[in-house]
């Protein structure tokens, strides 16, 4: 069980979680979130679920957690930063996940591109954001998934070598409502005061694939690269034929 009292307790937001929604059981926060949107919500809505049966990840992946162990959430914002640079918001949120946990915990997490969470080699976290424009405005709908509490069996056998949580990482558990408390007021933290060169260096500093090489689509072909860093608009930059191209799709590591 999820208490949210005891979450609000702790927030010290302005925005995120005006309101804050729980089911016990759900298919999709992220749904959830566009089905309150299109009821009239705006900005700052939270949906949190103990159960979510149908989560998803990025490139139409899915998202395993065990019910009642991780943070499971989708929360609803406007656009922040111009539209040529709308891919700052997954690095900010990203950045807000790990600097939330290093206040709890004193854990250092990484990022791998563009937005999950690593503890040296294994995940422990992902980001999925979908979008709405409604009267001229971007909505974005930005889903948390973070393993908590799962123990290492708690994993499915396929991902038990690529996957952990914090308490693996801790050896203890964890409060849930208290870590999340803790990375909305760090991620609201950081859209009141953006510093967009101050986020992409953090980003750059903690991403733990710079320098690998990756696959990528260019003019519907599939291309191999070196990815170097991300730029002041949050678009990766791939070294392709001796050149460093600026790229907004989606890049594989080989």
């Amino acid at each position: 069980m999820f208490f949210v009292n005891l979450l609000e307790t702790n927030l010290k937001t302005n925005f995120i979680g005006k309101k804050i929604t729980y089911y016990t059981v759900t298919d999709s926060t992220n749904d959830d979130v566009w089905d309150l949107f299109k009821e009239g919500e705006k900005e700052g809505v939270v949906v949190i679920s103990d159960n979510q049966r149908q989560g998803r990840g990025q490139r139409e992946n899915t998202w395993f957690s065990k019910p009642g162990h991780g943070i499971t959430c989708s929360l609803l914002i406007e656009e922040k930063f111009n539209r040529s640079s709308i891919g700052l918001h997954s690095i900010l949120i990203a950045i807000g996940i790990i600097n939330g946990i290093s206040d709890l915990l004193k854990i250092n997490l990484n990022i791998k591109w563009p937005n999950d969470i690593y503890y040296k080699d294994k995940k422990i976290g992902g980001i999925l954001i979908e979008t709405k424009f409604q009267k001229n405005k971007l909505f974005l709908n930005i889903g948390l998934g973070i393993n908590v509490n799962e123990s290492l069996e708690d994993f499915p056998s396929d991902i038990q070598n690529k996957a952990s949580s914090i308490k693996i990482i801790l050896g203890k558990p964890v409060q849930r409502e208290l870590l999340l408390a803790y990375i909305l007021n760090s991620i609201e933290k950081l859209f009141n005061h953006i510093d967009c060169p101050n986020l992409v260096d953090t980003y750059n500093n903690n991403c733990i694939n710079v320098n690998d090489e990756v696959s990528f689509q260019l003019n519907n072909k599939l291309e191999k690269g070196i990815f170097k860093k991300i730029n002041n608009k949050g678009q990766s930059i791939i070294q392709f034929n001796e050149k460093n191209i600026a790229y907004n799709g989606a890049i594989i590591n080989l």
